[in-house]
C-alpha cells in the first residue's frame, strides 16, 4: 500500500497513456473501414465509374402514408350489426333468411302478356236512314273464360254518338268492369264491303280512332297482366295478376298498381311505398314446404 501511495500519480499517467494509445489505434483501424464504404460513394461522385448506391423501396412507407391520411371508413348506416342489427325470418322449410332477402323486392316477374280487344267486321244492314253493323268482338281481358269468347254484337252507325257513361243500357258499351264503349261514326263503301271510321274510348285514355273493314281487322292493347313469383319464405305465385291484384306474403299486402309491357309496379298498403320490378327471366319454381 505505501508503494501506491507514493507511486499513485504514474500509476493514473501510465493508465491514461494506455487509453491513448488504445484510440489512437482504434482510430487507424476504423478510418480504413470508413474508407472502405466510401469508396463506392466516391467513384461515383468524381470519376463516374463506380455502382450507384443501393435503391431505397418507398412503396411501403408511401402506402402507410397514404392510410394515415385517407383512413377506412365504417359504415354505422346500413350494413352494422351493433348499431343496425338484422331481422331473420325462418321459411316454411326452417332456413334462416336475412331480413334484406326478404319482402317486396325479392318478387320475380317471370312473363308479361298483354291482354287485348280484338274486332272484326262481319256484315252491314239496316236502312239508309238507319244502318247498322255486326261486329264479331272478342276480350281477352276479361276476367272469366266464358267472357272471354268471341260474341257478336250490333252497333248503329251515328255521328253524333258520345262516350260519356258505359251503362248496360248503352248499346255501345263493350264492357261494363272497364267501361269500354265502341262507337260507329261513318260507313262508307258498299253494303257488301263496307270501311267504317271508329273510335274506342276508355275512362283516363284518349279516344282511339281507327277504320274497320271486312279485311282488315282492328286490335288494341287494354292491358297487361304478369306472372309473379315469391320464392324466398314459400312458393307464392300469381300467374294472371293485373292491376289492383292484391299480394300478401313478408307479413305485408302490397297492391297492383300498374302493369306495363316491361314491369310491374307495386304499392305496399303498410306504408305506401312504391317498388318498381322490371321484367326477369323464367325461373324453376320452388317446392313449397309442409306447414
Amino acid at each position: 500500500m505505501e508503494f501506491f501511495k507514493n507511486h499513485y500519480e504514474k500509476i493514473v499517467l501510465g493508465l491514461m497513456l494506455l487509453v491513448m494509445a488504445s484510440g489512437a489505434v482504434w482510430l487507424v483501424v476504423e478510418a480504413g473501414s470508413v474508407q472502405d464504404r466510401l469508396k463506392d460513394y466516391r467513384g461515383l461522385t468524381v470519376d463516374g465509374n463506380g455502382k450507384p448506391p443501393t435503391t431505397q423501396d418507398m412503396e411501403t412507407m408511401k402506402s402507410l402514408l397514404n392510410r394515415a391520411t385517407q383512413p377506412s371508413q365504417t359504415d354505422f348506416a346500413s350494413v352494422h350489426r351493433v348499431f343496425n342489427p338484422m331481422a331473420w325470418y325462418v321459411d316454411t322449410n326452417g332456413n334462416l333468411i336475412a331480413g334484406t332477402k326478404v319482402g317486396v323486392s325479392q318478387l320475380a316477374v317471370h312473363s308479361i302478356t298483354p291482354q287485348r280487344l280484338l274486332l272484326e267486321l262481319v256484315s252491314m244492314g239496316g236502312t239508309p236512314d238507319r244502318p247498322f253493323v255486326s261486329i264479331s268482338v272478342t276480350k281477352e281481358f276479361a276476367p272469366t273464360v266464358p267472357l272471354q269468347a268471341k260474341t257478336r254484337k250490333t252497333f248503329f252507325v251515328n255521328a253524333t254518338n258520345t262516350a260519356a257513361i258505359a251503362t248496360s243500357a248503352n248499346p255501345n258499351t263493350l264492357d261494363l268492369q272497364r267501361k269500354l264503349v265502341l262507337l260507329v261514326r261513318e260507313a262508307a263503301g258498299t253494303p257488301e264491303n263496307p270501311e267504317l271510321k271508329c273510335e274506342l274510348h276508355e275512362p283516363g285514355k284518349d279516344g282511339l280512332k281507327f277504320n274497320l273493314t271486312k279485311a282488315q281487322g282492328h286490335v288494341s292493347v287494354v292491358e297487361y297482366i304478369a306472372n309473379i313469383q315469391y320464392l324466398v319464405e314459400t312458393n307464392f305465385a300469381w300467374p294472371k295478376a293485373r292491376k289492383d291484384t292484391p299480394m300478401t306474403f313478408a307479413g305485408d299486402t302490397n297492391i297492383v298498381v300498374e302493369v306495363t309491357a316491361s314491369n310491374v309496379v307495386m304499392k305496399a298498403v303498410s306504408n305506401d311505398k312504391l317498388t318498381t320490378l322490371p321484367l326477369g327471366p323464367p325461373q324453376p319454381a320452388l317446392v313449397p314446404g309442409k306447414k
